[in-house]
């Protein structure tokens, strides 16, 4: 009897600790479901916000190379013009084509998919931006060459191309400098940061730490 008695006990406590683990079980679905809906509207609010100054400055783009478009093509007999306006309108097409990709990425993003893919897209969009800054300092030396015509450059005296020729080689020397250290792995460095201020990556970044978060709350809770 006793025996029965001591059988019965342990499978009713067996019982118990199987339904507390169901329970903590469910409990914790329920937290992980909470915090991955938390996290990813958070994300996905952060990325969001890039959309409009995203379309502004496409717009603003656009209007820019329409304008050095209409320019490039009265000053085609103006060789070094026609050459820096030409570049600088390839470079602006380049940037606002870049944008636009960006914007794609942004709206692209399934949330519902998993974290993986999620990580990849966001990590796509980082790498978009960072080429789009790149690209964009890649016009500066285009700068200093577009207001000389031919009447210039040919009556033009040693001092002013000792001059043009200094401001132009220290124009590529930053852009060189620039499109080589602007990059993901030198992204935490005080300086490359000022240059990237202003384009969304802390948003970005903010976005990725929200995704990864919920990564690192499963693995604390398994």
């Amino acid at each position: 009897m006793e025996d029965i008695e001591m059988k019965n006990m342990w499978k009713v406590y067996d019982q118990m600790i199987e339904q507390s683990k169901v329970l903590n079980l469910q409990s914790w679905a329920l937290n992980l479901s909470c915090f991955e809906t938390l996290q990813t509207q958070k994300a996905k609010s952060k990325l969001r916000a890039l959309i409009l100054p995203k379309m502004v400055v496409i717009l603003l783009g656009i209007g820019w190379a329409l304008f050095v478009g209409f320019i490039f093509y009265y000053t085609l007999s103006q060789t070094i013009i026609a050459i820096s306006l030409a570049a600088i309108l390839i470079l602006t097409v380049i940037g606002i084509i870049t944008y636009i990709h960006d914007i794609t990425i942004i709206t692209q993003i399934n949330y519902s998919e998993s974290i993986i893919t999620t990580q990849k897209k966001i990590a796509t969009l980082q790498s978009s931006i960072i080429n789009s800054i790149r690209i964009s300092w890649l016009q500066l030396p285009f700068y200093t060459l577009c207001f000389i015509p031919n009447k210039l450059a040919l009556s033009g005296g040693f001092k002013f191309w000792i001059i043009q020729t200094i401001v132009t080689a220290v124009s590529i020397w930053l852009a060189v400098v620039l499109f080589k250290n602007i990059s993901l792995k030198n992204i935490n460095k005080k300086w490359v940061k000022g240059f990237m201020r202003g384009y969304g990556l802390n948003r970005v970044s903010k976005a990725m730490e929200f995704i990864n978060e919920i990564e690192e709350f499963k693995k604390d809770n398994v």
